[in-house]
């Protein structure tokens, strides 16, 4: 199971945020404009797809904390 969660993981991390990547030109372009939204609809959806790619690189990280805090320390080691 846990395996299965490891191989779907990176492919949930990038279509939630390729969509609030998405949804976030045309938020930032009627921001520049000053304009108001006619639906929500858009926004909902970036906030949405936003909250869930957090929680999937959260869960990734988790999953993932031994190569994660290996990294870290190595990071830190060629810094001193």
């Amino acid at each position: 199971m846990k395996k299965t969660i490891k191989e779907v993981l990176p492919v949930l991390c990038i279509v939630t945020f390729a969509v609030t990547a998405a949804t976030s030109l045309p938020l930032f372009i009627l921001y520049l404009r000053n304009e108001t939204m006619k639906s929500m609809i858009l926004q909902d959806l970036h906030v949405w797809f936003g909250f869930a790619f957090i929680i999937f690189v959260l869960l990734r990280i988790a999953l993932n904390r031994k190569f994660v805090g290996g990294t870290f320390k190595q990071l830190i080691r060629k810094r001193r």
